[in-house]
């Protein structure tokens, strides 16, 4: 009997630290390192992202126009007229204060267009907020199934250290063969290899967060890793309750539809664009310094012989007519968007479970068995390692399955607009 441990005992220890489909131990926190769970990460986001802060300002200029419409259009006009300047202003003038005015309710229509104005920017500025939080959270999850998978390659790491230095011993004392240590080395190769390529893959998915959640580069950023609400928490029952959501709550949707009524609010002001405005003007004039001056009042009418806003109305028919097909156009978007997130959701939710009942347990379960036979002699290392890589992929497929359906439930939350519920967004943000 060698001093050494066996190859099955560094293996069964390494093995054990692996579970099967929870959170793996991952690396230690430092005091630079911020964690962050998926809602304080979706906070966070909502005041840090760029594209959200630059598009929040819409709104304000969508109140702006609001504010410019709701004001008369026309000033009042001062006009003096001096007939004998050499005698003095005072002497002989005409003096004329006239304001024109909208009688045809061209005030009020484009004081309604500018309130739809303002509602569908709102809805396009939450509409925005709803693709940031969607792909904030998909950033959250890949870097969640980032840490696993290297928090599982460093397990295998260390092991392969153990092992190697076990069989380079068993293989001076004869205990095992060429071939036998050559397998370990090679098993040990390709696990660094993959280590290493996982590791690049969770610092870029860090990257990207932290890009997204506006937190300095240099600072380590983690995830408080799965937890029981990435286990489908939110997603509809049926297609048929994911519809009828999304109709409810998809601010593109809503955008559209206060940008038809806009459009035809619009299309009302530019037929009363044809009607004459009454001019009406306060006179006083004085002919001779030695009379008192005279008082009066002049109206006017603009005549529509030759500019009749047609071409206006033409373009503004046109208008209406384009907000309807783009709503259209959204509507069957949104529906076929719930429709492949759902589907998505429910493959990839089948995929975890059927990995998880019937794929990961019998993987370990033919590790106990294996690591039996081989104390007994009857296998040889060459089995263990092929359990070994079994266990592994499983492992890998796992949380490559975990991903997808993760982010096939953000998508279907996005797409039914539920990952806005309790999200405030605020206009003006500057970052």
């Amino acid at each position: 009997m060698s001093r050494y441990p066996s190859v099955a005992c560094v293996l069964v220890a390494a093995l054990a630290l692996l579970a099967p489909h929870g959170e793996l131990s991952a690396q230690p926190v430092t005091t630079d390192t911020l964690t962050v769970s998926l809602p304080e990460a979706l906070s966070m986001s909502v005041g840090a992202h760029p594209e959200l802060a630059a598009r929040s300002w819409d709104p304000v200029a969508a109140r702006g126009d609001l504010r410019q419409a709701s004001v008369f259009a026309f000033n009042p006009e001062l006009r003096l007229e001096s007939r004998s300047p050499s005698d003095g202003l005072g002497e002989r003038y005409e003096a004329e204060l006239g304001l024109e005015i909208e009688i045809a309710g061209q005030r009020g229509l484009r004081t309604r267009a500018a309130q739809e104005g303002l509602m569908s920017a709102d809805s396009r500025f939450r509409d925005v907020g709803r693709l940031v939080l969607a792909d904030v959270a998909r950033s959250y999850h890949r870097l969640v199934a980032a840490e696993q998978r290297v928090a599982l390659l460093t397990a295998i790491e260390s092991t392969n250290e153990r092992l190697a230095a076990a069989v380079r011993t068993q293989l001076a004392e004869g205990e095992v063969s060429v071939l036998e240590a050559n397998l370990v080395a090679v098993e040990a190769a390709r696990a660094r290899a993959r280590a290493i390529q996982e590791r690049s893959l969770r610092t870029t998915a860090v990257l990207e967060l932290a890009r997204m959640l506006g937190v300095d580069a240099e600072r380590e950023l983690r995830t408080v890793g799965p937890g029981p609400a990435s286990d489908g928490d939110g997603a509809p029952a049926s297609l048929g309750d994911a519809l009828r959501r999304a109709r409810g709550n998809r601010p593109d949707v809503r955008a559209r539809e206060r940008e038809v009524e806009r459009a035809r609010q619009e299309e009302r002001l530019a037929r009363r664009e044809r009607l004459p405005n009454l001019r009406l003007a306060a006179l006083a004039t004085r002919e001779d310094p030695l009379l008192d001056p005279r008082f009066g009042v002049a109206f006017g009418l603009e005549l529509p012989m030759f500019n009749r806003s047609q071409g206006l109305t033409q373009r503004r028919i046109a208008e209406v007519s384009t907000a309807r097909a783009e709503l259209d156009a959204t509507e069957t978007t949104v529906r076929l968007e719930v429709e492949d997130a759902h589907r998505r959701y429910e493959t990839a939710n089948r995929e975890v479970e059927l990995l998880e009942r019937e794929l990961l347990g019998p993987s370990r379960e033919n590790q106990r068995l294996l690591d039996i036979a081989y104390r007994e002699g009857k296998i040889d290392l060459a089995s263990l390692l092929l359990v070994r890589n079994q266990l592994l992929d499983a492992e890998l497929a796992y949380w490559d399955a975990w991903e997808r359906r993760e982010r096939a439930l953000t998508d279907l939350r996005s797409a039914t607009g539920a990952i806005l519920d309790g999200v405030t967004f605020t206009p003006g943000m500057d970052r």
